[in-house]
């Protein structure tokens, strides 16, 4: 029987995490997503560790494995630009080599719904790439929807901006 729960990261899990997180980052490439880096980027342990201390990460444990990682934050003006609190916002979701297409993201979205709910928030919200049609396809077949398009000035990347009802 497989076991799964999320939990909050601690500074003991950052070289597991970083490695997930250049998983995920290897993923996206081979995607063709820049909006992580380009190839020979990456993320360093210095870079999640400080992560750690920004913003609430949490981490998917199956049998004992750290599998994935991600974080739900309570505001986002860089994206979605000032807000009432209504939403949370999910970023960075990564899912360890070998763990993708086991229905993680979709419990990680799931999690972040209850979390937000619990709240009395009404919206889980994220981001991504509208160019990865790929990811775009997946958000939206969990029952996301696109609620803008946000041109970013320092890139060639324009954002799509999903949202969903959290309960």
């Amino acid at each position: 029987m497989t076991s799964k729960s999320i939990r909050r990261a601690t500074a003991e899990d950052v070289p597991v995490l970083t490695q997930i997180r250049n998983d995920a980052h290897a993923n996206k490439l081979a995607h063709c997503d820049y909006v992580w880096g380009k190839e020979g980027d990456g993320f360093s342990e210095g870079w999640v560790l400080a992560s750690l201390s920004r913003r609430e990460v949490y981490v998917v444990e199956q049998d004992g494995m750290l599998v994935g990682t991600f974080s739900l934050d309570w505001d986002d003006e860089t994206y979605w630009g000032p807000q009432d609190p209504v939403a949370g916002y999910v970023h960075g979701i990564s899912v360890r080599r070998g763990f993708n297409g086991r229905g993680l993201g979709s419990q990680i979205i799931d999690w972040c719904a209850s979390k937000v709910a619990a709240l009395n928030r009404r919206f889980v919200r994220l981001e991504c790439d509208s160019g990865n049609t790929k990811l775009c396809a997946y958000y939206e077949s969990l029952g996301f929807i696109r609620a803008g398009l946000k041109p970013i000035p320092q890139g060639d990347v324009i954002w799509s901006l999903y949202e969903k009802l959290a309960h």
